[in-house]
C-alpha cells in the first residue's frame, strides 16, 4: 500500500492500539453519533417537551412516503435516539410518548454520507396548546472533523456543464481543481484535491467500488466522457480531508455517489443538448474554423412495480461528438516552406518534393467520440426492517483520432497517422441489502461484479517518424496499440451497533481484480530527424561532413537517431485488497464532537512469474506491506447555537492503492525481459547496425506479444 511516507514509524502502531483503547474507554461513557460513509446516511436527535425537558422512552418513527419504507426506534433515558444506515432521501419523522400528544411528522432530507441532527418537541396530552410542525424542517448536519461538500440533485440538474460529466461539479468544492496531467479525450481528466494528484482519489457509487485498479482512475477512465449519466445521479459527496476510518484506499478525496431510485409515483424525462461551431467564434491561432458538433440526448423513466414494495428506474444517455483536429507544423505554420539553408542547387527539387509530401499531412482531419451510458435499477422494500436494490450500469465508447486530443484546442502537431482509435466497454452489476435486525443492530451488505475493457489501435504500421521543429510525429504511435481488461469483484459489509449509551461502527471489504494488460510500447520503432553531418556525395554519415538541416536530412532519408523497444508486451498484475475498520463519533458536549477510529488495509499482487535481475536483486519483486494501520482522530467545535462557526481539526494516516500499472512494470521492465535500443548515426560503431529508413530494425507488427532484438545488438 502507498502512503505519504515510505514506511510508518513503529510508534504509529502503538498509537493505533492506543486509539482503539481510547474508543473503548470513552465510547461507553458518552452517547455517540456515527457518520455513515458507505453510501448511506444517518439521523440522530433528541425528544423534548415544550419546557425543554428530555422525554425518555419515546417511540420515534421515520418513514419515506415515496416508497413505503418505515422504521421505528425508542429514545433512551436522556431522550436521545438514532437511526443508523438509512438510504439517502426525503423522510417524515414523528414521535409518540405516554402522556404526550402525537406530533405531526417533520419532513427531513438526508444526504449521502451525512449524519443529520433534529430536535422533536412533544406537548402534554390534552393540553390546549399543542405544537405541530408540518412544514419541512431542515436537519442540521452533525458537525464532524471531516471536510466534505455535498453536490445536491438540484445542482446536478440545473447547473450547465460542458460535456455533462457530473463529477466535474466537484470543482465547486473548495480545494478541487483540474489535474492538468490527466487531460485527455475531451474531458477534464483527473480532479486534483488539495494539490494531490488525481490518481489518489477514490470513487464509490451506491457504496460499491467504481475505480479502475490498473490506471487508478474512475472506471472507464476519462477516455469515455462518463459512465453514469447526470440524469441517473441523485447526489454525491466529496470528502476532501480528515475523513473517518470508514473511508480508505485514497490519499486524495473520496467521491461518494448515490444514484436515483424509483418510487410510488411515475416520473421520467427526455433531453437533447446541442453544441455547434455555428454558434462559436474561431479558435485563436487556428487557420480555419472547423466544423465541430456535440449532441447529447436520452431519457429516464421510473415508477412502481408494486406499490410500497418494488420499484424501478432506468435511463439512457447517448453522446455524439465531432471535433476536427487541425494539424500544424513547427511554430504554428500551416505548411512547410523550405528555406535556403535546407537545400542547394543539387537537391532543391528533392527537398521541395519532401516538403510537399509533409504538407499533405497538414490541415484538418476528423476526430470523433461517440458513446452511451445505460442504467437500470430495482429497489425492494422487503419489510420494515429490510430493503435492497439491484443495479446494472453499462457504458460504450468509440473514438477516432482521439487518443491524442487536447480538449482545450483543436490544434496539434501530430499527423493523423500518429493517432489511433479507441474502444471502451464497462459494466457493473451491484446489489445491496440494508437490514435493521433489532433496534440496536443494522447492517449494509454490498456486492458488485464489474468489468472494464479498453482497447486502442494505431492508425499506421509504419515506424514513427519525428522531424525536429517541424513534425511531432507521423507513423505508428509509440503508445499504440494497447489493451487493458479488468474484471473485479467487490464485497463489503458495514455494521452499526448501538445501546442506550454507545454506538459502534465496524466494517470490512474484499476486492479481487483480475487484470490483463497488453502494451508493446515502441515495438514498432522510431526515427528522429535532426541536424546531422554527411558525406556531400554519398550522404553517408561523416564526422566533419556537410551539415544537413532536419528537413534536408528527411529528404535524403538520413535520420540521426533510431529507437526501438524489445521484450514482453503482456502482464497480469492481479491484485487483492482486504480492508477493515472500527470507528465512533462522540458528541462530548453540545459544542464538541470527537471522531476516533482505526483502519487496516492490505493489498497483495499476483503478478505471475517474476524474474529477478542478478545485477539488481530488488528487481522482480513486489513487496507486501503488512503494517498499514491507519489511526484517525478529529474534532469539531461549534461556536454559537444558530448558524454556528465551526472549528475543525483532524489527522491520521491514509494509505492509497498501488495502481496495477506499477506492478505491470515490475513484471515486464526488469532489464532482462525488457530492453530499449538507442542508436546514434554519428557514432561509427552504432552506424554499422543503423537500419535503413523507413524500415524498422526488427519488424514487430501490432499484436506481437514478444519482440526480440537481433543477435548483432542483443
Amino acid at each position: 500500500m502507498g502512503s505519504s511516507c515510505s514506511r510508518a514509524p513503529e510508534s504509529v502502531y502503538g498509537v493505533a492500539c492506543l486509539l482503539v483503547a481510547v474508543v473503548v474507554v470513552i465510547g461507553f461513557a458518552l452517547p455517540l453519533w456515527v457518520s455513515a460513509q458507505d453510501g448511506s446516511s444517518a439521523l440522530n436527535g433528541v425528544v423534548e417537551d415544550i419546557t425543554g425537558a428530555r422525554v425518555p422512552a419515546a417511540i420515534i418513527t421515520i418513514a419515506n412516503p415515496a416508497n413505503g419504507f418505515r422504521r421505528d426506534t425508542t429514545a433512551d433515558a436522556a431522550g436521545n435516539f438514532s437511526f443508523g444506515i438509512l438510504p439517502p432521501g426525503s423522510y417524515n419523522v414523528s414521535a409518540t410518548a405516554p402522556g404526550m400528544a402525537i406530533a405531526k411528522a417533520i419532513a427531513v432530507e438526508l444526504h449521502v454520507g451525512g449524519n443529520e441532527q433534529i430536535q422533536l418537541r412533544l406537548a402534554p396530552s390534552g393540553q390546549p396548546e399543542t405544537i405541530n410542525v408540518t412544514s419541512e424542517m431542515e436537519a442540521v448536519e452533525t458537525p464532524g472533523s471531516e471536510v466534505s461538500h455535498v453536490v445536491p440533485q438540484s445542482a446536478i440538474e440545473n447547473l450547465p456543464i460542458n460535456g455533462r460529466r457530473f463529477t466535474d461539479l466537484a470543482l465547486l468544492t473548495p480545494g478541487v481543481t483540474q489535474d492538468p496531467r490527466g487531460l485527455t479525450s475531451d474531458s477534464n481528466g483527473d480532479l486534483s484535491v488539495g494539490g494531490i494528484r488525481g490518481f489518489q482519489n477514490s470513487f464509490q457509487v451506491d457504496g460499491a467500488d467504481n475505480n479502475n485498479s490498473f490506471y487508478a482512475q474512475a472506471r472507464g477512465r476519462y477516455r469515455a466522457p462518463y459512465q453514469f449519466s447526470n440524469e441517473v445521479i441523485k447526489e454525491f459527496r466529496v470528502a476532501s480531508n480528515s475523513y473517518s476510518a470508514e473511508q480508505g484506499r485514497a490519499g486524495g478525496a473520496v467521491f461518494n455517489v448515490i444514484t436515483k431510485s424509483g418510487s410510488n409515483n411515475w416520473h421520467g424525462g427526455a433531453f437533447y443538448y446541442l453544441r455547434d461551431s455555428l454558434f462559436d467564434a474561431q479558435q485563436p491561432y487556428a487557420m480555419c474554423k472547423p466544423d465541430d458538433r456535440r449532441q447529447q440526448f436520452g431519457g429516464t423513466l421510473g415508477g412502481p412495480i408494486r406499490k410500497d414494495r418494488a420499484f424501478f428506474y432506468a435511463g439512457f444517455d447517448q453522446h455524439f461528438l465531432t471535433v476536427p483536429s487541425i494539424m500544424q507544423f513547427g511554430n504554428g505554420a500551416s505548411s512547410v516552406v523550405p528555406q535556403p539553408t535546407d537545400y542547394d542547387y543539387t537537391d532543391q527539387a528533392l527537398v521541395m518534393t519532401a516538403a510537399q509530401h509533409l504538407n499533405t499531412m497538414g490541415g484538418v482531419y476528423p476526430t470523433t467520440m461517440n458513446g452511451n451510458a445505460g442504467f437500470g435499477k430495482m429497489d425492494f422494500v422487503l419489510s420494515h426492517k429490510h430493503s435492497a436494490f439491484v443495479r446494472l450500469s453499462t457504458s460504450r465508447f468509440s473514438g477516432t483520432n482521439n487518443v491524442f486530443f487536447d480538449p482545450s484546442s483543436p490544434m496539434t502537431s501530430y499527423a493523423e497517422t500518429d493517432n489511433g482509435t479507441e474502444s471502451v466497454k464497462t459494466e457493473s452489476l451491484a446489489a445491496a441489502l440494508v437490514s435493521a435486525w433489532t433496534n440496536n443492530l443494522a447492517t449494509n451488505f454490498r456486492a458488485q461484479f464489474s468489468r472494464d475493457l479498453q482497447q486502442s489501435t494505431a492508425n499506421s504500421d509504419a515506424p514513427l517518424t519525428k522531424i525536429y521543429n517541424l513534425v511531432a510525429g507521423f507513423g505508428r504511435s509509440s503508445m499504440l496499440p494497447r489493451e487493458t481488461r479488468e474484471h473485479k469483484l467487490h464485497i463489503a459489509d458495514t455494521l452499526s451497533y448501538q445501546t442506550t449509551r454507545v454506538q459502534w461502527k465496524f466494517g470490512g471489504e474484499f476486492l479481487q481484480a483480475w487484470i490483463y494488460n497488453y502494451y508493446p510500447g515502441m515495438f514498432g520503432g522510431e526515427y528522429y530527424f535532426s541536424n546531422v553531418k554527411v558525406n556531400p556525395w554519398t550522404y553517408a554519415p561523416m564526422k566533419h561532413g556537410e551539415p544537413l538541416t532536419p528537413l534536408r536530412a528527411y529528404a535524403h532519408e538520413v535520420p540521426r537517431y533510431y529507437m526501438q523497444n524489445f521484450g514482453t508486451a503482456e502482464s497480469h498484475p492481479n491484485s487483492r485488497t482486504y480492508d477493515a475498520f472500527a470507528q465512533t463519533t462522540i458528541r462530548a458536549t453540545r459544542s464538541l464532537t470527537l471522531n476516533v477510529g482505526v483502519r487496516y488495509d492490505l493489498q497483495t499482487f499476483q503478478a505471475g512469474n517474476l524474474v529477478t535481475n542478478p545485477l539488481y536483486l530488488p528487481s522482480g519483486k513486489i513487496p507486501t506491506e503488512t503494517h498499514n494501520f491507519s489511526p484517525r482522530f478529529g474534532f469539531a467545535y461549534n461556536i454559537g447555537e444558530r448558524n454556528p462557526w465551526v472549528i475543525r481539526g483532524g489527522g491520521g494516516l491514509y494509505y492509497m492503492q498501488i495502481p496495477g500499472i506499477y506492478a505491470s512494470q515490475v513484471a515486464t521492465d526488469n532489464g532482462l525481459t525488457q530492453s530499449r535500443l538507442y542508436i546514434d548515426l554519428m557514432v561509427p560503431a552504432q552506424a554499422a547496425v543503423f537500419p535503413s529508413y523507413p524500415k524498422p530494425l526488427v519488424n514487430c507488427p501490432p499484436g506481437a506479444l514478444v519482440c526480440r532484438p537481433p543477435a548483432s545488438v542483443a
